[in-house]
This record gives C-alpha cells, structure tokens and sequence, in this order.
C-alpha cells in the first residue's frame, strides 16, 4: 500500500473491521470479473466534506457510481478516479500492460463507464454482504455520474465518511473510495464507532408487550389424537379401503397446536359434536384449567 494513502482509522473501530472483511471478499470477486490476479486493500478511513472527497487525487474526472442501500435513507457513493477505471477496462478487455494509464481525461466512453458500473455493483453487493451484522440492507444501483456536480443530493459542505482502499490490478495499483454520507448512515455511526447500546427498560417492555399480543392474535391449526391401537405390518399390509381399524372407546386424547401438544383432555360430545375438554395443560408449571375444544 502506498504510504500516502493511509488515513486515520480511530474514529470507526467497528467500520474498519467492516472494510477489512469487505476488501477481502472484494479480492476474490475481482479477480472473477476481470478473470485475471487482482487484490483489494483496505487503506483508511476520514471524515471530510463531499467536495473534499470528490477532489481527492483529481487529475481529471472521475466516475461516480451512485446506490441506495434501503432502509437507509439518501444515496451513498463509490468514487473511481480516471487511472482506476483506465486499469479496469484495460484488464477487463484482457490487456496486460506494464505502463500506467494515463489518468488526465475529460469523458468516459461508454465502455468504460459500463466496465466501472460493474464493478460499483460488486463493491455494492459486498457491502450488503459483510455489513450484515449491523444493519441489513437492499442496495440498489442508482446512476454513475462524471463529477460531483451532477449530485442533487450531496451539497459540497456536507460531511461524508470517506473510505480508501487500493486496487491492483496486473502492475498497477491505483485507489477508489466508498462515500457514506453523515445523514446517510448517521443512525449506524454509535455501532460503526463500537459502542454499546443501552437497553431501554420502557422500550423494551412496550415491544415485549407487542409481541405478546401479537402471538396471542396468531391464527393455528388445532389438532387432537383421541386413541391408539397395535397391530402387526402383516395386518397393515392387508388392508383395504372400508376396513374398519377399531381403537376402542377413547377416554382421554391430546390436543395440538402445529403439532405440537399443549394439553391433555377428555374425549366426548358437546352440543352434538365430538369435542374435548382439557383437563391438563402440558407446559411445565401451568396451571389446570376445564375448557371445551369441539
């Protein structure tokens, strides 16, 4: 890793374990979509403004691959300078040249702008991927724009988390950046620092509530055994339809919720039709109780 690209990491212990993981995953997915060596490291971490970001080693434009990652609100970005995607496309197409790219340009081909998009959508789906743990997401590609300008939603004031990581591909080794903005993934920043949440003893008593009721509203299918019987497979073997099995007069059956039993009553009849009346409810420590299931 070139020396100048590394960036103080202190802010966002937990964010840096997520860019290490995803840089590594990154490595072998690269290599897939170019179908030649390549390596992805992580190089650090600052919070600087969008236009402080959009600036970082311009010598010419840069491509911008813009993507939502729902539930979150806004858009986030990945910025690939002119050298970065040059190398890309070089290696995508199957070149393996020695000499830098030149970096200085003033547009994009559309080659070259399809070659970038592809890799934005695999840097997307493993960030969905490792950051999982913290806060599922469902990105979604958006627009690749030439420059910050052409950004509605990124105001050059507005402070973003800027992540660096660099891209070899064959000989050269050039650099892109992931962009969070603050008002972005403000609601992930105490877990991406490594804070601890603290537990709400009102919130969680309203959820514990919630959930209860919920259950309780729950629709399931009841169902009862109401006798058993033995016989030989020979006798099974040898039934036919109409035979009658008899299991004599049951007394006593199970009732079941999705098979799972939940009590032990009587079997008989009520108001015309079969039913049973619990007797025994076969949850440890519940209490006895009579009620009729027909």
């Amino acid at each position: 890793i070139d020396p100048r690209s590394i960036i103080s990491t202190a802010s966002y212990p937990r964010l840096k374990n997520l860019n290490l993981q995803s840089a590594k995953k990154l490595s072998k997915r690269v290599e897939v979509l170019l179908n030649a060596g390549a390596g992805v490291a992580y190089a650090g971490t600052e919070t600087v403004t969008f236009s402080e970001a959009c600036d970082k080693d311009t010598r010419g434009l840069s491509l911008l691959v813009e993507f939502s990652a729902k539930p979150l609100q806004g858009s986030a970005l990945i910025r690939l300078n002119a050298g970065t995607v040059g190398n890309l496309v070089e290696m995508f197409f199957g070149g393996q040249s020695t000499d830098a790219v030149p970096a200085e340009t003033d547009s994009f081909t559309p080659g070259e702008t399809s070659v970038a998009t592809l890799f934005g959508r695999e840097v997307v789906e493993i960030i969905a991927d490792t950051w999982q743990p913290i806060q599922k997401m469902a990105p979604e590609f958006v627009a690749t724009h030439l420059d910050s300008g052409a950004i509605e939603s990124g105001a050059p004031g507005d402070k973003v988390i800027c992540s660096e990581f660099t891209l070899a591909c064959g000989e050269q080794q050039q650099v892109f950046h992931v962009l969070w903005p603050l008002q972005t993934i403000s609601a992930l920043v105490p877990a991406l620092e490594g804070q601890k949440r603290e537990r709400d003893a009102a919130e969680d008593a309203h959820w514990s509530e919630s959930l209860r009721s919920s259950v309780t509203d729950s629709i399931v299918r009841i169902s009862s055994r109401v006798g058993d019987t033995r016989a030989t497979l020979g006798a099974i073997a040898n039934l036919r339809p109409g035979d009658v099995i008899g299991i004599g007069n049951p007394k006593r059956g199970t009732v079941y919720a999705r098979n799972v039993p939940i009590l032990r009553g009587r079997f008989g009849v009520h108001d015309g039709r079969y039913a049973m009346e619990a007797v025994d409810w076969l949850a440890p420590g519940a209490p006895r109780t009579a009620l009729q299931c027909s």
